[in-house]
């Protein structure tokens, strides 16, 4: 009777034992996705940071806006330019400023990780006019 005894306390600890190891698996496995998820995060964060600054330099550089946005792949929608990339969004809005002396071109360039946004630059160009004396 007494072996009978100490085999049920024998698989009482051996159940325990894999109850530990269970929880502490479920918590590591737990873990591992949350460092995963904040991985991809952080690379969608640093692809649209390098991207939105490489996108303002363009359109500084570009004598027509329009057709650079559009040769870069983004659709224009009221306006808003929108390229959609794996994890982030790009939206470029146009602004332009007229005064006695010429034309203030603004582009400003925004990065956006779902509906909050990462970063945005301006590109702004101004295109004189003839002034009369």
């Amino acid at each position: 009777m007494k072996e009978g005894g100490r085999a049920n306390a024998l698989l009482v600890e051996l159940m325990i034992v894999i109850f530990f190891f269970m929880i502490a698996s479920m918590t590591l496995v737990e873990l591992f996705a949350s460092s995963k998820l904040k991985s991809m995060e952080a690379k969608a964060l640093n692809d649209s940071m390098l991207e939105t600054q490489n996108i303002a330099d363009e359109l500084y550089g570009s004598e027509n806006a329009e057709k650079t946005l559009t040769a870069l792949g983004f659709q224009n929608e009221n306006n808003v330019w929108t390229l959609e990339y794996d994890g982030y969004t790009i939206r470029v809005t146009h602004r332009e400023e007229e005064t006695e002396s010429g034309i203030l071109d603004t582009y400003d360039v925004a990065s956006y990780l779902k509906d909050k946004q990462l970063l945005s630059l301006p590109s702004t160009r101004f295109y004189p006019k003839e002034v009369n004396p």
